[in-house]
């Protein structure tokens, strides 16, 4: 064996459990009072990779095992902040920061593949971490960490009842069937659907209205028919739930009294496009409002069905509608050729940290704007999107800080 060819081994680092939430909220005081710049504040939280029934004492154990590793690894200070969650602050940025989310990812899906590999597939990676970076969104991650002492608080007082959240159930798309049946599409859409709508802005300038998007509230769903259910990570079964919702919406269609007059949405399964539900919608609808729907497609969905999503573009076209692709994370982003796809427009995740990940993929926003596919950023939640929007040549945004921004400019 040569020099050069010689196994350098991993530095050992030195182990540590975790902390306590209040050792988090007297260090993020700590940095309050004396901030330091490049200060992340990491936050994983397990529901997000798996429904909490299966997060078994063992597989609690293997995470734990595993986070803590990382956490010493990149000399970052770990917390248990509550049963299922966990938060670091470490002192990073750019391709470290990544490199360490990167690193918590491989923890989490080693912990799924060992414990509950029925549930890797599903595994959606944009929710059981996200990263605050302490100078630009102090307040959100302040918000968050109020929570978890809000939550800490509630579960010791003895009078409160506890409830323990079960996966969704063949039942579960039985009653929401039965829920559309008895109360009839009118009360069921007051009831359940919503609507945001899509703007163009930019920093400095009021933002216009470009679209609407119609969907069905998963929140207000779960408060009247499945409270006690947690709606994510249910595997396969919550596909089956979106595509029962999409023939619903399909069929109460033409009691929508109050349709926008502008381009709008609606987001389908690929599946859903070869029902009978969906061959009505397109017989009985108008051509003029054909041409204003885009169908949305999760680039998930489209990428396993992808035999099927071809010959639905098709009929989608041919009926006057257009495509859009929603769902694509940032990590995601340049993997599926857009301009192939058909997209009119494609929704991209926003979320804080994320910034050097979306950077990166600079030229995928300069590829889609050269095909004229409209790039637009989703669930923005704070006007750091406009800027980095604005330098990557992006200027369509949805989200709470977009709905914000309307009702101020209403009021």
């Amino acid at each position: 064996m040569t020099e050069h060819s010689k196994v350098v081994p991993l530095p050992r680092v030195i182990v540590q459990p975790p902390k306590d939430l209040r050792a988090l909220v007297e260090d993020l005081a700590a940095w309050r009072h004396k901030p330091i710049a490049h200060t992340q504040l990491f936050i994983v939280d397990a529901t997000g990779a798996v429904p909490t029934a299966k997060l078994t004492s063992e597989m609690m154990n293997t995470l734990v095992g595993g986070l803590c590793y990382v956490a010493a690894r990149y000399s970052a200070t770990i917390y248990h902040v509550a049963p299922t969650e966990f938060a670091m602050i470490v002192q990073s940025e750019g391709a470290k920061s990544l490199e360490l989310l990167r690193d918590v990812k491989i923890a989490m899906l080693r912990a799924v593949e060992k414990h509950a590999p029925e549930n890797f597939g599903h595994v959606n990676q944009a929710r059981f971490a996200m990263i605050f970076d302490l100078a630009q969104n102090f307040r959100g991650a302040a918000e968050r960490i109020a929570k978890y002492t809000a939550d800490a608080q509630k579960a010791a007082d003895p009078d409160a009842k506890k409830q323990e959240l079960r996966p969704l159930s063949p039942e579960d798309l039985d009653n929401i069937l039965h829920a559309f049946r008895k109360f009839g599409a009118d009360k069921f859409l007051k009831a359940f659907m919503r609507d945001q709508m899509v703007v163009q802005a930019k920093p400095g300038f009021e933002p216009v209205p470009s679209m609407h998007e119609y969907y069905v509230s998963m929140d207000a769903l779960r408060k009247p028919l499945f409270i006690d259910v947690e709606m994510r990570a249910s595997g396969p079964l919550f596909n089956e739930f979106t595509r029962v919702l999409d023939q619903i919406v399909l069929r109460s269609f033409s009691h929508m009294t109050t349709l926008t007059p502008m381009p709008f949405s609606l987001n389908v399964n690929v599946v859903t496009t070869f029902t009978a539900a969906f061959a009505d919608f397109m017989d009985q609808t108008s051509k003029d409002t054909l041409s204003r729907i885009t169908f949305e497609f999760r680039q998930a969905d489209i990428v396993e069905h992808f035999d099927e999503f071809e010959v639905a573009r098709g009929m989608i076209k041919a009926m006057g509608a257009t495509i859009g692709v929603d769902k694509i994370f940032p990590q995601t982003l340049g993997l599926v050729d857009l301009d192939y796809i058909g997209a009119k427009y494609a929704k991209v995740h926003w979320r804080a940290g994320a910034e050097d990940l979306l950077r990166e993929r600079g030229k995928t926003f300069k590829y889609m704007r050269e095909c004229n596919i409209q790039p637009v950023l989703i669930r923005v939640d704070n006007m750091q999107a406009l800027t980095l929007g604005a330098e990557l040549g992006v200027d369509m945004f949805q989200g709470f800080a977009i709905d914000n921004m309307l009702r101020a400019k209403a009021a």
